[in-house]
């Protein structure tokens, strides 16, 4: 039975309380995009949503470091990044976005590089936030076709991913 959870869990890209980085969502801008103060940069991210959730919260992020870790609210520590893009609402499956929130944007302005020299290494940062309490009971044992045990993945926590794409300063 624990082989089953474990393969589940796995094969849903769950982690624990503790954030995770993985390679990802991120499909623009593409990993080696040549950026220079107040250029445009398109943003696509395709969340992972591992919780079925009917919206997903990310925050975006420029540093000069690729992030290692989050501090327990799901932000780079302070100190350790250019610019806060801002935090958006991701609509899931066709929702229309909720009232007062605000979408991803297309795009991002890129700020203030001038003190980086010609081909540093820049992030992109994405952090995502699944609310675990949603996640669907996983069926860990099935008997003659029906579950007969099951269990929500780590209900009651807050889970945060971050995903990071490199920049190059022109």
């Amino acid at each position: 039975m624990r082989f089953q959870f474990f393969f589940v869990a796995a094969l849903l890209g769950l982690t624990a309380s503790a954030p995770s980085k993985r390679t990802g969502p991120i499909t623009e801008p593409v990993a080696g995009t040549v950026i220079t103060t107040g250029t445009s940069i398109p943003l696509n991210y395709e969340d992972e949503n591992p919780c079925h959730s009917g919206y997903t919260a990310i925050t975006v992020w420029l540093s000069d470091a690729e992030p290692t870790g989050l501090d327990g609210n799901g932000n780079l520590a302070a100190g350790t990044f250019i610019e806060e893009f801002g935090s958006f609402l991701n609509p899931n499956f066709g929702l229309q976005p909720l009232p007062g929130t605000t979408v991803p944007p297309t795009s991002l302005v890129i700020p203030d590089i001038s003190s980086y020299s010609s081909g540093s290494a820049l992030y992109l940062t994405v952090v995502e936030a699944n609310e675990v309490r949603s996640c669907p009971p996983v069926c860990l044992r099935f008997v003659r076709g029906r579950c007969r045990s099951q269990t929500a993945l780590f209900q009651g926590t807050q889970a945060y991913e971050f995903f990071s794409v490199e920049l190059v300063v022109a």
